[in-house]
């Protein structure tokens, strides 16, 4: 093969003419299977631009998205950290703890100390209601949503602590409050905290669920009616709201083992009957009692203590 030789004191049109010259050596230009077979700088661009990369597909079961070479493929998420440590590994880490809320049916509840500033947090947001909103047509014509549900049910366990928060600006003049009934006619704030303002950077409400807690609350806004939902509590305590019946018994009896149903200071009334057994019934001013074995008019209306 023919050397040729170009030195760094001529031009750039007489390294191209020497270039171009390797055509001879190497066959006839015209023979190449490229378009461009006016020179070998032409062919070699030409095959430049034509070669692609294979790549390969992408697919979250439902849509696909095929990855070629010149694309970037940009992984984000919440608590997701990304590191490329090559030019071909890409690397994926997940927290060891679950520390979002998640609505799984069987998953079950993380325990969080009450002291130790740890705590599951829900998000709040606000929205227009749709059909989706338990009080679509009732009260005001805004929503909660809760970590993007819209007013959902949620389960709240004693011994864990709950942080709603506020921080996102939707949910300026909205601020989250807990109630015994859904008409916020009774406020519930045992246990509860507060922070900051609604609407603003690490605004929050706050509670700390006990065996004392109400087995059922309202989370709803404190201006406007029936944003919110039912927080149900797997507690030991009924909730008296004076105006409504939260225990009702059909068709059945409440049986004590120790022998002793206490009703505290209540409105009873009945439909129905109670038999008495030895003792008789004590109301709580001692001024009445029944007299033993008789049968009379009773039912429970308000909140009741078994034990």
């Amino acid at each position: 093969m023919a050397v040729r030789n170009v030195t760094s004191s001529q031009t750039l049109e007489n390294f191209r003419t020497t270039f171009n010259s390797h055509a001879t050596d190497t066959g006839d230009l015209s023979s190449l299977s490229t378009s461009a077979k006016g020179s070998l700088v032409l062919a070699i661009n030409e095959i430049n631009t034509s070669v692609t990369g294979t790549g390969f597909t992408l697919s979250d079961g439902s849509n696909t998205q095929a990855i070629v070479t010149g694309n970037t493929l940009l992984v984000s998420g919440t608590n997701i950290t990304t590191a490329v440590s090559a030019t071909d590994t890409l690397t994926l880490s997940l927290p060891n703890d679950i520390s979002e809320n998640l609505f799984f049916d069987a998953f079950g509840s993380q325990y969080n100390a009450d002291g130790s500033n740890t705590y599951t947090e829900f998000v709040v947001t606000r929205y227009t209601k749709d059909s989706a909103h338990i009080y679509n047509g009732q009260g005001s014509s805004l929503g909660y949503k809760i970590d993007g549900v819209p007013a959902p049910f949620i389960n709240l366990v004693p011994g864990n602590t709950y942080r709603f928060n506020q921080s996102d600006g939707t949910n300026s003049g909205h601020p989250l409050a807990f109630y015994l009934d859904v008409d916020k006619n009774n406020s519930y704030t045992t246990g509860v905290t507060t922070n900051g303002t609604a609407g603003s950077s690490g605004a929050y409400t706050q509670i700390v669920v006990s065996d004392t807690t109400p087995q059922r609350l309202y989370y709803q806004c404190t201006v406007h009616g029936k944003m919110g939902n039912l927080a149900l509590i797997n507690s030991t305590s009924f909730a008296d709201t004076t105006s409504s019946a939260i225990l009702t018994v059909k068709g059945g009896s409440i049986t004590d083992s120790s022998g002793a149903i206490s009703f505290g200071n209540e409105n009873l009334t009945t439909t129905g009957s109670i038999t008495v057994g030895s003792s008789g019934v004590i109301f709580s001013d001692g001024t009445s009692q029944t007299t033993a074995g008789a049968t009379n008019a009773f039912a429970i209306a308000q909140a009741v203590a078994l034990g």
